[in-house]
């Protein structure tokens, strides 16, 4: 019994320690599309509202676009011992004992500059984050705030290659009708 009570308590000492962090994912440079400025524009705005993004800000002459906060993984939940539902896009390390994280947001920042004729630099930041709860019996279901994750680089990955996709597939569009 008194090994039990010992080992319960160091247990209990270790997880209090507080949550692990996330590792951090540096912000990516400016990447090559194939396309010109307007058609990589126009492909960006296209793929962020298609996947459900509201577009807060939007300033073309500086290339610029950023969105509000969507959910992405309403499922995902972590306490200190168990993480569900997790997913590849971002990392938010666990909470700490008597708390618990619940459902993922993301939003975005884009820029994007001419580089030459037929060329664009599109630069994309994800930004995610998670609401902290506490997760103790005694002291209910309470929300804490939010809690910032780490991008894994995955979704401003996936984001580059549509918006490429969908650039060139605008430009076939485009030769296909006979138009420049």
């Amino acid at each position: 019994m008194r090994h039990l009570i010992l080992a319960t308590v160091c247990l209990g000492l270790l997880a209090a320690c507080g949550g692990l962090g996330a590792r951090r994912h540096t912000p990516q440079e400016f990447r090559r599309v194939e396309a010109d400025f307007d058609q990589a524009w126009e492909a960006a705005v296209r793929t962020l509202t298609e996947r459900g993004y509201d577009i807060r800000t939007i300033d073309r002459p500086a290339g610029i676009i950023e969105t509000g906060w969507l959910t992405i993984n309403p499922d995902y939940a972590a306490t200190v011992l168990v993480t569900e539902r997790e997913d590849r896009y971002s990392a938010c390390g666990k909470p700490g004992l008597g708390q618990a994280f619940r459902a993922k947001e993301a939003r975005l920042a884009l820029a994007l500059r001419p580089i030459r004729r037929g060329e664009t630099g599109l630069r994309i930041e994800a930004f995610f984050r998670t609401q902290r709860y506490s997760d103790a019996p005694l002291w209910g279901n309470r929300p804490l705030g939010d809690v910032e994750c780490n991008s894994r680089g995955r979704l401003e990955e996936e984001l580059k290659v549509e918006v490429q996709l969908r650039a060139l597939s605008d430009q076939l569009e485009r030769l296909r009708r006979g138009a420049p």
